[in-house]
């Protein structure tokens, strides 16, 4: 089957992965044809990332997603619960850099937390389904899932109110 590429020539597609911790998605993402640029806040996971990047075609950079002004050319973005730990004020830089990042049909895959959340009282960003509906216009959306549900968090129970958004650039 010819899918319109050259001998020797990449057809690797670019995906972003905000918040990729050790870098497993990274990792399963280059498994499946993705060339990764991972974002974490956290320094404990260089090491990971460095080993990964060593065998992999994985970017990976260590910076609070509050600094990034610019992401490369994406045809995926991932932030799987990273988002909304962003002070309200950066978060819509943050969305803005993403939107902006996004090339023609690619996808978004992002959770966000919804304003009945426990951890609402704190520093982070809450959304009401209208606030994520508009975060969402202009795109084609594929699945938001909005759940409330009590369960359990590293710190112990809580009640979480979550956003789970699929959607496609037009």
């Amino acid at each position: 089957m010819d899918n319109g590429s050259t001998a020797g020539e990449d057809t690797r597609r670019t995906a972003i992965d905000l918040g990729c911790g050790l870098g497993i998605e990274a990792r399963f993402l280059v498994e499946n044809g993705y060339e990764v640029h991972a974002y974490d806040v956290d320094p404990s996971v260089v090491p990971a990332l460095e080993m990964l990047a060593a065998e992999l075609p994985v970017h990976p950079q260590i910076i609070d997603l509050a600094e990034i002004e610019h992401l490369p050319g994406a045809d995926l973005v991932l932030a799987c619960a990273a988002l909304p730990f962003l002070r309200r004020d950066a978060f819509d830089g943050m969305w803005s850099a993403v939107v902006k990042a996004l090339r023609p049909g690619a996808v978004l895959a992002v959770d966000l937390f919804g304003v009945h959340d426990d951890w609402a009282t704190t520093e982070g960003t809450y959304l009401s389904r209208a606030e994520v509906e508009r975060l969402l216009e202009g795109f084609e959306v594929i699945e938001l899932t909005e759940e409330q549900r009590d369960g359990r968090s590293f710190s112990g129970p809580k009640h979480w109110h979550t956003f789970r958004v699929l959607a496609r650039c037009p």
